[in-house]
Parts: structure tokens; sequence; C-alpha cells
């Protein structure tokens, strides 16, 4: 009976209700149990429901197809991906920038080209090979391009010329900034743990430190970290929130992870509530 109060309470206080993706909503291509019946309930009430992962690798609409192809309908601007906020955000942070350096997929490619930018690297590059004997010929054509950022996400098929070209735009282009999508350490698929971004940032961070020394002291973006803007950023949250006109007092995150998803509600002034999928 008190649980039920509890929810009660719950979904007459609150009106919007945001949604980590992946273990919260579907593990891999497996939606969890009862979850289109619970987002269908609380449409039937009237409240608000979007969908927020960090997961950037997927655009509004592909992330859309997803949860449609699993059962949940959406629209795709219910689809907050990591990688819709890393573009509004940086079109608002620096409205003259023209040209990045993109590690990630085609989703967040997309997205950044929404908002206006040119796009380099991404999936186009994912074939090209390194070798040393091109190097050389990389830093000239680095060089003649004009790059005022690099932005990395999650990336399935990052490689060392990927990471060696992310160096060089640092060094031929001291005024790059530098953003991430996030910085989570793994994922949970199934019974196994899955690398998630924060080991391919770090790789980049590292190259970055190492072979443009003169960004260690630097404040960000324009230092050798990145700024990390998905979850538990809460910012991420108020645009969504601005975006919709949602009272974030009366909205809830639901996620599966206290660093991220938990971290933001509790950050952004909404209430939480932790599912242990």
């Amino acid at each position: 009976a008190s649980q039920q109060k509890s929810v009660a309470t719950l979904l007459g206080d609150c009106d919007a209700f945001l949604f980590d993706c992946d273990g919260t909503l579907y593990h891999a291509g497996e939606v969890i149990p009862h979850v289109a019946e619970a987002i269908g309930h609380l449409r039937s009430l009237g409240k608000a429901v979007f969908f927020v992962t960090n997961t950037s690798s997927r655009s509004r609409e592909q992330l859309q197809a997803k949860l449609q192809a699993l059962g949940v309908p959406c629209e795709a601007e219910e689809c907050v991906p990591s990688g819709v906020f890393t573009a509004s955000y940086l079109r608002q942070a620096h409205p003259s920038a023209v040209r990045l350096y993109v590690v990630g997929g085609g989703g967040l490619v997309d997205e950044l080209q929404k908002e206006g930018f040119i796009c380099t690297g991404g999936p186009a590059e994912d074939d090209e090979k390194f070798t040393e004997e091109g190097f050389k010929s990389l830093a000239d054509a680095v060089g003649e391009e004009m790059f005022d950022g690099v932005v990395v996400g999650w990336d399935t098929a990052l490689t060392y010329r990927k990471v060696a070209k992310s160096a060089l735009v640092f060094q031929r282009h001291p005024e790059a900034f530098f953003y991430a999508t996030n910085d989570d350490a793994a994922d949970r698929v199934g019974g196994w743990m899955l690398p998630g971004n924060g080991p391919l940032l770090g790789a980049i961070e590292a190259a970055c430190a190492a072979c443009a020394p003169e960004r260690r002291d630097r404040e960000p973006p324009f230092g050798a970290k990145a700024v990390v803007l998905g979850k538990p950023n809460p910012a991420y949250a108020r645009k969504i929130a601005e975006w919709h006109r949602v009272d974030l007092r009366r909205a809830v995150m639901v996620g599966d992870r206290l660093d991220t998803d938990i971290a933001m509600g509790q950050q952004a002034g909404m209430r939480s509530l932790l599912v242990l999928t």
C-alpha cells in the first residue's frame, strides 16, 4: 500500500520523465520487459516522455528507429542522444566555428551537420590506413585545412590514424577547442562489460598532452582535456527543459547508473529513479 501511495504521489507531482536508454530500456537489441507498457501508461496520464542517452553514435532519427523497432512508440523530438546536445551547445558556445574534426559515429556527424558544421572524420575515415611514410603529408593536409575544434564520441572503428590526426589538429591549430559527448567508462551488455567512450577519449587526451604539451596548462575547452557535455552534465537536462518548456522541479530522471543518470538528475534539480536492470 505504501509503495502504491509513493507511485501515486510521484505521478501526481511530476509532469515529465527523462529515460536513459542503454541498460534502462534495453540491453543491446532486447527491450526490457514492460518498458512499452510503462511508457504507454505515462503517456495515457498526459506525461511528457524523453529518451536521453550518452550514446552519441545515433542521431535523433536513428534512436527513434531503434526504439520503435523494440516496440516503444516515440517521436524524433522526444529522442535526445548526447550528440544532439553537443551540436546545440557547440553552436551556441562557438557561433563562428565552421569546421570540426570528428571522432565518432555517423549519428554524431549528422547532428553536427544539422547545426551547420562542416565535419571531417567520422565513418568516412574508418578505412583509412596509417603509414609512417604518409604521416608528413597528413600533417601538411591538416595544416592546409582550417579546423575550429575536435569532437570525440563513441567510435567502434577508432584507429591509430584517427588518434594521430586528432593530435595533428591540436598541433597545427593551437586555438582548436576540444569536446567529448561523454566519458562513460563502460556499459553492461548482457553479462559482460563493454568499453565506453571514456577509454577512447583517454587515448586522444593522452595524445594531445604528449604532442601539443603547450595545451596542458590552458583552460578548457582549449586544454589537453576535453570538456564532457553528456550526462551527468546538468546543462544537458536544462537544455531539454528549455526546448520543451519542462519544469525540472516537476521532472524525473530514470536510469540505471548513479554516476551519470542519477547524478545529472540531482544536479539539475530533478527527482530521480534508479532502476536495477
